[in-house]
């Protein structure tokens, strides 16, 4: 790795820090939502066309990415 890689990601962690500290320390008195997830939980399990449409994707490319690593076969025999 060279001197310059390092540099850049010394400095990403560095401002990740930097903006995770003010974060924290700005919005101290931020009040705490109680269970936003249950109300996703909800949304999601009702609008189950989305849930479908990314498993068929997922299989489709699981399919797609085997069919990429077998052998071609050869036609002539």
């Amino acid at each position: 790795m060279n001197k310059r890689t390092l540099n850049a990601i010394i400095a990403i962690l560095v401002l990740l820090t930097v903006g995770w500290l003010l974060f924290g320390a700005l919005n101290q008195d931020a009040p705490v939502v109680d269970e936003p997830d249950e109300d996703f939980r909800a949304w999601f399990w009702e609008k189950r066309g989305l849930d479908l449409v990314v498993q068929v994707i997922l299989v489709f490319a699981g399919a797609l990415g085997i069919a990429a690593i077998l052998p071609v076969e050869d036609e002539n025999v």
